[in-house]
């Protein structure tokens, strides 16, 4: 049977796989190119919308600027070569009429095949579009697709033959406004014409992906049914197996349960005795407890063996764990209470002290407020006078710039003759100077031309010395080298002479330089003596200033000190004034909380001796537990039974209810164990949650 279920499914497996693979993949397709249509949707949009404004323009600035009126032939002629029809731009057109027309007409046509018209304006989603366009693929062939690139094609040649007419009248008008819209308008027609036919080859191609989708749905659909009348002849044969099986089944079956039970009985009343002995003992422990007077002390027999033995072991064992839980927990109730005792006096105490500290506060808060009010008043009068201080200030300090700016455009006449005298003596300086390079420098070609008849001497030596070794061929070459030799001889004297006439020169000039040097010196001295005069009168009439407008700006620093110090003290009044009424805040906000705490602690403690009256109500032995006296809990329990908390609540809302006006109530609930994940009891007050 196994085999069989697990053939049928690798059959359906092999038969249905594939189909779901191509749905799938068609499915993939179409939503890339739903998403691609979405995408170009708005973008047609706007590009028909700026080709409409560009239009627009273009129409405006042509008439303008040909000065074209309505019912005018121009302009009737203009209207219908703009608007691509003989008819005009009112008339219904064909494809070879109105231009802009057949254009947006595309453009809706388009938009009623992929958009869902069923629902109201502005309610389409996401989902709907992608349905109703499921729809119009089923209904919808891929000729209408091509059809409308078709038309899409005649509008664009017809464009292009409008544009060329609207050229002429372009050209004509020779505006550069004008030629800039019909550009405009050129481009924005060719953009609208690219992204319209973009979208409906992408529709085009969606649609067909919808017939794949539609095909591939059918052929799974077929297959579906196919393997449901598979699977339910199958199921039918495989019924009819399992019915003769078990009636065969049954048959066995009622056979054994009769000799079973047979069995069962007699086994199941020795069982029985052995079993309800203990557990009745067990029982009567249990409802002596649960019933009784709370006896936690009593014990179980452990004589038995096997698992009541055991059971009776770890029941044992419960009760003791339960009596050392019981005291614990009447020994915290006893902490809990002296504490809640301590708080509630705590909170008496701190309750009167922020009374006080309140009176003091608002006491406090009307004394700065009465300073921060004469500090003020202060801190204006003496912004006043150093205001009129800073006044006679400036005054002072623009009489002396006056003043100092006479002596020093004087002093700068001065410098500016003198400095003139100096750059003429600089000038004749630097000519001689330059005289004085020059001569040196002709003394070292001198020098060098000395150099250069010393040597051509040594070469004619030398030249004679070899045409006398040459005997009668070097004559000649003798007679040479004697005229070289006097050539030589003729420089090196006129050489001399030159240098002597250049040192003579250079004598000259440097007796001018001394001269000039001389004069300048005299110049200096000269100027220095009237700078000097000049300086002394500067410094004699800048120091009597200055001491008379240190003194005032003496008087101005102290005005400003004392400015300063007024608004100091005025903003640290008002610190501290800011400071008084958070601290009352606080001191309220405190008062409310002491309140509150003193409720949580009267709760607190009323619930405590609750629980310890509850808790008196189990008989433990502490013997059991930890060797302590037996009649310590009882003692304990009774205290807290017998004792009642005594707060003052009265007194506690007579010094509490003058700072708050408003009384949050604080709930106390029993502690409930917080669930750390583990299998340990949570005992420790660090695993509770006393609050909410």
């Amino acid at each position: 049977m196994t085999g069989e279920l697990e053939a049928m499914e690798k059959r359906i497996q092999e038969s249905i796989r594939p189909i779901i693979n191509e749905i799938a993949d068609t499915a993939i397709l179409l939503s890339e190119r739903e998403n691609r249509l979405d995408e170009v949707r708005p973008l047609l949009v706007d590009a028909y919308a700026e080709l409409k404004s560009v239009r627009k323009r273009l129409m405006f600035l042509y008439r303008k600027k040909a000065g074209l009126v309505t019912g005018m032939p121009e302009y009737n002629d203009f209207v219908n070569t703009f608007m691509g029809g003989e008819q005009g731009h009112d008339q219904e057109a064909t494809l070879d009429g109105n231009l802009f027309y057949q254009l947006e007409k595309t453009i809706g046509e388009l938009a009623d095949l992929l958009v869902d018209t069923s629902g109201e304006p502005g309610q389409q989603t996401q989902a709907g579009a992608r349905k109703m366009f499921l729809v119009a693929a089923s209904n919808i062939g891929l000729a209408s697709f091509d059809r409308k690139i078709d038309e899409l094609q005649s509008i664009g040649d017809r464009s292009e033959e409008i544009t060329d007419k609207l050229s002429k009248y372009v050209q004509a008008v020779d505006n550069a406004q004008v030629s800039t819209a019909f550009t405009l308008l050129e481009e924005a027609i060719a953009q609208v014409l690219t992204i319209t036919e973009g979208q409906i080859v992408a529709s085009r191609d969606s649609q067909r992906l919808s017939t794949q989708f539609s095909d591939a749905n059918n052929s799974l659909g077929k297959s579906v049914q196919e393997l449901s009348r598979t699977i339910e002849a199958e199921r039918q044969r495989v019924s009819d197996g399992i019915l003769a099986d078990g009636q065969n089944f049954l048959t066995i079956l009622i056979a054994i349960a009769l000799v079973g039970a047979l069995i069962s009985l007699i086994v199941g009343f020795f069982v029985k005795q052995s079993i309800t002995r203990p557990v009745n003992s067990l029982v009567e422990v249990a409802q002596d407890i649960a019933q009784g007077e709370g006896d936690l002390t009593k014990r179980l027999s452990t004589s038995e063996t096997g698992e009541l033995g055991e059971l009776s072991s770890w029941f044992n064992s419960f009760l003791t764990r339960l009596s050392g839980l019981i005291i614990e927990i009447k020994d915290f109730a006893n902490n809990i209470e002296h504490a809640s005792k301590e708080i509630a006096s705590g909170n008496k105490d701190l309750s009167e002290r922020t009374y006080r500290q309140s009176a003091a506060l608002q006491e406090t808060a009307s004394s700065m407020e009465q300073m921060n009010s004469i500090i003020q008043n202060s801190a204006e009068d003496a912004r006043k006078a150093y205001e009129r201080t800073q006044e006679t200030q400036d005054s002072v300090a623009a009489n002396r710039q006056k003043l100092l700016d006479v002596v020093t455009e004087t002093i700068q006449t001065n410098k500016e003759m003198l400095n003139s005298a100096q750059e003429t003596n600089a000038r004749v300086v630097k000519g001689m100077a330059d005289i004085s390079d020059n001569s040196e420098k002709m003394a070292g070609i001198i020098t060098l031309m000395n150099d250069i008849a010393f040597q051509t001497n040594l070469l004619a030596l030398n030249a004679s010395i070899e045409a006398a070794r040459a005997g009668e061929h070097g004559k000649g070459f003798a007679v040479v080298a004697t005229e070289v030799r006097k050539l030589a001889s003729r420089s090196s004297k006129a050489s001399t002479e030159i240098g002597g006439l250049i040192e003579t020169n250079l004598a000259s000039v440097t007796a001018g330089q001394d001269l000039v040097k001389d004069g300048e010196q005299s110049l200096e001295q000269r100027r220095l003596k009237v700078e000097n005069m000049l300086g002394s009168l500067q410094e004699s009439s800048n120091m009597n200033l200055t001491h008379i407008q240190q003194a005032f700006g003496e008087l101005a620093e102290l005005m400003e000190n004392v400015k300063t110090a007024s608004e100091e003290q005025a903003k640290g009044v008002s610190e501290v004034n800011q400071a008084l009424a958070d601290m009352e805040r606080l001191t309220q906000d405190n008062a409310t909380l002491v309140e509150e705490n003193s409720a949580a602690s009267s709760s607190m403690a009323t619930d405590t001796a609750n629980l310890a009256r509850l808790l008196a109500a189990f008989h433990v032995d502490r013997h059991d537990t930890d060797g302590s006296d037996a009649g310590a809990s009882s003692a304990t329990a009774t205290a807290l039974v017998g004792d009642e908390v005594n707060v003052d609540e009265e007194e506690l809302r007579f010094y509490s209810q003058p700072l708050i006006e408003e009384h949050t109530k604080f709930e106390y609930l029993p502690a409930k164990p917080v669930d750390n994940g583990s299998n340990e009891s949570a005992t420790d007050t660090e695993k509770e949650e006393p609050f909410r």
